[in-house]
């Protein structure tokens, strides 16, 4: 395979909300010979103009690149400029990093790409719909070089790294009243003041316009009905917890960094992943969405516990690389055998072969080896 040169419109921000891409695609593709080079629309005066200057800048410098790769939706790109990118001949792929619940962001340029690449399959067939001729199904993955074991001690518990909400939180209280020990790494739970997240006291018309709109689109779809019913249903009608349950089992951590996740995640007798999308675990069948953490985990050689499903299943093996559960019975079971020092042994191992499962199949490399394949 060539070495590819990227030129990627990119709405990228100083949070690890925009900056996981560095640490994940942009260092893996690099180290294989490949490149990324940012053309960041936030760096113009408005959407018009960093329009106008990206097809003069691949017009001027179009034999620097050999692929045009998007990720933002028509609010920041149009179709007009995809159209005239395609012109000049470079081709086009749009990254769909949310299609499974915001497809409507893609849907008025999605059909001009000459690749569209999703990450949930949920919607496939609304994007066929919309006229994309070429598809690709491709999840999350995780960079080998970036997330490696560090097996050196056993932290005795039940870790899970980000803030609770929705589904983390009932997931944590279940451990936690089951006599489990959990230890959650969040700055909300530190900072009292970011523990409730609740609307700004002056909301502007343009923000809801845009709330409005999500909510309409919402309805269009099966997986939005259910996001949005799930969030009349948490809200105004089951009564569910909406905080966490604080007891001796349950330990608060301040938020962590990069290096000090791969430790956490290579030395917790489990790590608790949870793929119920936002208020859809109160549902009989709740929404899954694939997330970094699925493969950051087993790329760290640490024990991943998650909700059984289909997908889930098919990239990692339950019982030798991964543990999944199918019930809150099977739940609480099952944390309790890894965290029996007995079964350390079986836990290791486990660990061990989620580390090769996932250098050998979920790298970003591999994942953007098949768009390549489809392209050239």
């Amino acid at each position: 395979m060539k070495k590819v040169r990227i030129l990627y419109y990119f709405r990228e921000e100083s949070t690890y909300m925009h900056q996981w891409q560095r640490i994940h695609i942009f260092d893996e593709l690099e180290r294989h010979g490949h490149s990324i080079e940012v053309f960041n629309p936030l760096h113009y005066s408005s959407t018009e103009e960093a329009n106008e200057k990206l097809i003069h800048y691949i017009k001027d410098n179009c034999k620097n690149f050999d692929l045009f790769l998007n990720c933002v939706g028509s609010e920041y790109i149009y179709k007009e400029t995809i159209e005239n990118i395609s012109k000049i001949g470079l081709p086009t792929v749009l990254l769909c990093f949310d299609n499974l619940h915001a497809p409507f962001m893609h849907k008025k340029i999605a059909s001009t790409f000459d690749l569209v690449w999703l990450t949930s399959k949920e919607t496939i067939g609304m994007f066929k719909n919309w006229g994309c001729n070429k598809i690709i199904f491709q999840t999350y993955a995780a960079n080998p070089f970036k997330f490696t074991p560090n097996w050196n001690t056993t932290i005795e518990s039940v870790s899970f790294i980000g803030t609770p909400y929705g589904s983390r939180i009932n997931k944590l209280n279940q451990l936690s009243q089951a006599g489990i020990r959990c230890n959650v790494y969040a700055d909300s739970l530190i900072n009292k003041s970011h523990e409730r997240i609740g609307f700004k006291d002056n909301i502007t018309s343009t923000e809801v316009e845009r709330l409005t709109k999500n909510i309409a689109n919402s309805l269009r779809f099966n997986v939005g009905r259910k996001v949005f019913l799930g969030a009349l249903l948490n809200k105004y009608l089951l009564k569910k917890e909406s905080v966490l349950n604080r007891n001796d089992n349950l330990i608060a951590h301040p938020g962590i960094t990069f290096e000090e996740m791969r430790k956490v995640y290579s030395n917790s007798s489990l790590s608790l992943n949870i793929t119920e999308l936002r208020n859809t675990f109160v549902l009989k069948k709740p929404i899954h969405k694939i997330h970094l953490r699925t493969f950051e985990i087993p790329m760290c050689g640490g024990l991943e516990i998650t909700s059984f499903t289909e997908e889930m299943a098919s990239y990692f093996e339950n019982e030798k690389e991964i543990v999944l559960y199918k019930t809150n019975e099977e739940f609480i079971s099952k944390a309790k055998f890894y965290l029996d020092t007995k079964n350390e042994s079986i836990s290791l191992k486990m660990k061990q072969n989620a580390r090769k499962r996932a250098e050998l199949e979920h790298t970003w490399m591999n994942r953007f080896n098949k768009v390549f394949e489809k392209l050239y």
